[in-house]
C-alpha cells in the first residue's frame, strides 16, 4: 500500500512530502498498512492451527481414488460426503461455520497417498483427512499425518495394522478383517458346513492376514479347508486356481477379497461347474450386478433394505440427490457416517487439528446409519462393539438372511 510513496521519493523531490498534509496522509497509510499486517498475521496464526475465523469454512481433506482401478469407490465416497455436507450446513454447520471438503486423487496407491499426505499436512486449513480407500494406501501415509498432528480417519480401513501400528492420530470406524473373517468362519460352521474351498487375495497388507484370521478360526471350530489358493485382484483368469480349490469337493466356497475380483471369480467358479454356496463378494455395483453372484452370503454392517427409520431416510435422501443411483451400498453409508462423526468431534473439541483429536477421544453415541450409534474404544481407536448381520444377494440387492 505504501509502494507509490516509496517510488516517488526515489524519482522526485516533491516538497509536498514534507508538508503537514502529506505527513498526516503518510501516517494514516502506515497505520492502515500495519493494521493489515497484524490482521494477516492473525489469519496466518489461525490457519497454522487449522482454525480460521468464525465464518471461514471448516476444511476436511479426502484422500481417495478419483482415477485408477478403485475410482468407483472414490466416486461413491464423494457422493455420500457431499450429501452429508449439504445436510450439515443446512443445520448450521459447525457452530455457524460451513463444512467444506478438499479432494486429492491418491488412486489408492501408496506412493500417491504419501504425496497427498504431504500436501494435506502442509495445508494448515485442513483439520482432518479421510482415507484412504485401502489400508495399503493409508498405512504408508500415517507417519506423515502423525508428524503433522493431522488426524487420519481411515473409515474404510479394515486392516488391524492401520490402528495397531498407528498413533493417536489414526482412527477407524471399519470393522477389522480379523473380526470379519473370524465371524465368517464361525457363521459357515454354524450352518452345518463341514468343508470349504478358499481363494484369497495374495496381498501382504490385506488378503493374507484376512485369510490367516479365517483359517485360524476354521481350525479352531473344526471347519475343514480342502484347499486354499492365493489370487490377485488384477487377474482375469481364475480357473486354474479355482479348479484346484474345488478338487477336494468342498461343501461351500469362500473368497477373501473385494467385489470386482469376486464378480469375475464367482462367474468362473460357476462356469467350471461348482454349485455350492458362495461366501464372498461385496455390496458394490460390479458384484451386485453379476448374475452368478445371486445367492452369495456375507456378513454386513449396512443393509439398504433395512426398515430402520434412519436408514430409510438416508436411502431416500441419497436417491433424491442422485436419481440415477438405484442402489446404495455400505461404502456410501460409511462415508456419510464418517463426516457426521468428524463434525461431532469438531463441535466437541474445536475446529482445529488439536480440537478434532480431542473430540475423537471424547465423542460418544454419534447417530449412525451403519451402527445405529458410534462410540470409540479409545484404547484401539476403533468403533466399539461392531456387529455383523448375515445377508444374501437376492435380485441384485442384499437382504438379511435368516436361512
Amino acid at each position: 500500500m505504501t509502494r507509490p510513496y516509496t517510488d516517488s521519493t526515489t524519482t522526485t523531490k516533491d516538497t509536498t512530502m514534507t508538508s503537514p498534509k502529506f505527513t498526516k496522509r503518510r501516517l494514516a497509510a502506515l497505520v492502515l498498512a500495519a493494521g493489515l499486517t497484524v490482521g494477516l498475521g492473525a489469519c496466518s496464526t489461525a490457519n497454522a492451527s487449522g482454525g480460521g475465523s468464525a465464518t471461514d469454512p471448516v476444511y476436511f481433506g479426502v484422500s481417495a481414488a478419483i482415477t485408477g482401478q478403485y475410482a468407483q469407490y472414490g466416486e461413491q465416497f464423494k457422493k455420500a460426503f457431499d450429501l452429508a455436507a449439504e445436510e450439515i450446513n443446512a443445520a448450521g454447520g459447525i457452530n455457524g461455520r460451513p463444512v467444506a471438503l478438499k479432494y486429492e486423487d491418491s488412486q489408492s496407491d501408496p506412493k500417491q497417498s504419501v504425496a497427498v499426505a504431504q500436501k494435506f499436512v502442509g495445508d494448515k486449513s485442513v483439520v482432518l483427512v479421510f482415507g484412504d480407500y485401502s489400508s495399503a494406501a493409508s498405512i504408508p501415509a500415517s507417519p506423515l499425518y502423525t508428524s503433522g498432528k493431522l488426524l487420519q480417519y481411515g473409515f474404510n480401513n479394515s486392516n488391524p495394522a492401520f490402528t495397531e501400528k498407528g498413533t493417536d492420530y489414526q482412527w477407524s470406524t471399519s470393522i477389522t478383517t480379523n473380526a470379519t473373517y473370524t465371524w465368517l468362519a464361525d457363521y459357515v460352521k454354524s450352518k452345518g458346513v463341514k468343508s470349504v474351498g478358499v481363494t484369497y487375495l495374495n496381498t501382504a497388507d490385506w488378503g493374507i492376514p484376512a485369510f490367516k484370521a479365517f483359517k485360524d478360526e476354521a481350525d479352531k471350530v473344526g471347519l475343514t479347508i480342502t484347499d486354499a489358493e492365493g489370487v490377485l485382484d488384477t487377474s482375469d483368469d481364475y480357473r486354474p486356481s479355482l479348479t484346484k480349490a474345488v478338487a477336494g469337493q468342498p461343501e461351500a466356497f469362500v473368497h477373501v477379497g473385494y467385489g470386482p475380483d469376486a464378480a469375475k471369480l464367482v462367474t468362473q467358479l460357476r462356469a467350471i461347474g461348482y454349485k455350492g454356496t458362495f461366501f464372498g463378494g461385496q455390496d458394490e455395483k460390479s458384484f451386485d450386478g453379476t448374475p452368478d453372484a445371486e445367492g452369495s452370503i456375507i456378513g454386513a454392517q449396512f443393509i439398504e433394505t433395512s426398515s430402520t427409520p434412519a436408514v430409510a431416510a438416508f436411502v431416500k435422501a441419497f436417491k433424491a440427490k442422485y436419481p440415477n443411483e438405484a442402489h446404495v451400498t455400505s461404502f456410501e453409508a460409511g462415508a456419510y457416517d464418517a463426516l457426521h462423526v468428524a463434525v461431532a468431534a469438531a463441535k466437541l473439541g474445536g475446529a482445529t487439528r488439536d480440537g478434532v483429536l480431542k473430540g475423537f477421544q471424547q465423542v460418544k453415541d454419534v447417530p449412525s446409519i451403519v451402527y445405529g450409534k458410534i462410540s470409540f474404544d479409545t484404547s484401539t481407536r476403533r468403533v466399539a462393539s461392531p456387529q455383523l448381520t448375515p445377508t444374501i444377494l437376492t435380485g441384485g440387492k442384499w437382504v438379511e438372511y435368516k436361512g
